[in-house]
């Protein structure tokens, strides 16, 4: 797979079955699967080329899962890690600068996203401009990927500002020499933005539950990740 870093007129359709663990946790059962956010939280995603076919396998980490031995999780059959490199207007994820360093040295093609806590266009100008500097010189497989879910943006329901705001973040990550993408829930996708416009200019990585299965094969031909499940677990990750 090229790397993203030198700019490409179209991203393949990515097909992955994606270990989200973002844990907010009290516990250090990785196994267990919680769906409140004070506990470990383990999504499982998917995502499908037309015709169901699985191509990669990966994990989204992020500080909260501790010290990774990248080589166990590639040995469990993992190919790539999407790696947060931060929050909001400036706050770099602190493991983000060790997990690159031992994910590319253990031979996993590696990608990234950072969680959005802006409120306008200008703000996600900012952030954008945050993750070209967190990111300066690194070299992706996967895109770069905008995390748009914050829940008091959905309270407005204000459908052209947040088109605005994605369009923005993405533009700038382009314009820096990067691919981007956008992480967000199946409910935002269809209700909060204009995913018209949004899904013939970028690509999407969409929770989605159904049945906790990527075997169902229901998805939707426009995502390019899915987000399927809330269960899982990973070798090398024991936080």
């Amino acid at each position: 797979m090229k790397d993203f870093i030198v700019k490409h007129k179209k991203l393949m359709i990515f097909a992955a079955v994606i270990i989200l663990l973002t844990l907010i946790f009290t516990t250090a059962e990785l196994a267990v699967p919680m769906t409140v956010a004070d506990k470990t939280v383990d999504d499982i995603s998917t995502c499908s080329i037309p015709d169901g076919d699985i191509v990669s396998h990966g994990i989204d980490v992020s500080k909260y899962q501790g010290t990774i031995d990248f080589e166990k999780v590639k040995d469990d059959g993992y190919s790539f890690v999407i790696i947060r490199v931060g929050t909001g207007m400036g706050a770099k994820d602190a493991n983000f600068e060790t997990y690159y360093e031992n994910a590319k040295n253990a031979g996993l093609d590696i990608g990234c996203y950072y969680y959005s806590y802006a409120d306008n266009a200008e703000e996600a100008k900012q952030e954008a401009e945050n993750v070209l500097e967190y990111i300066k010189g690194k070299r992706f497989n996967y895109p770069v990927f905008y995390d748009f879910e914050y829940s008091k943006l959905l309270a407005y329901n204000r459908v052209d500002e947040n088109t605005k705001m994605i369009n923005t973040f993405c533009k700038y990550i382009k314009r820096g020499g990067y691919y981007p993408g956008v992480y967000t829930s199946n409910s935002i996708y269809n209700n909060y933005i204009d995913k018209r416009t949004l899904g013939i200019k970028w690509d999407f990585w969409v929770a989605s539950y159904i049945d906790n299965t990527y075997k169902s094969k229901k998805y939707s031909k426009s995502f390019s990740m899915w987000q399927y499940s809330s269960n899982g677990g990973v070798n090398g990750i024991s936080a």
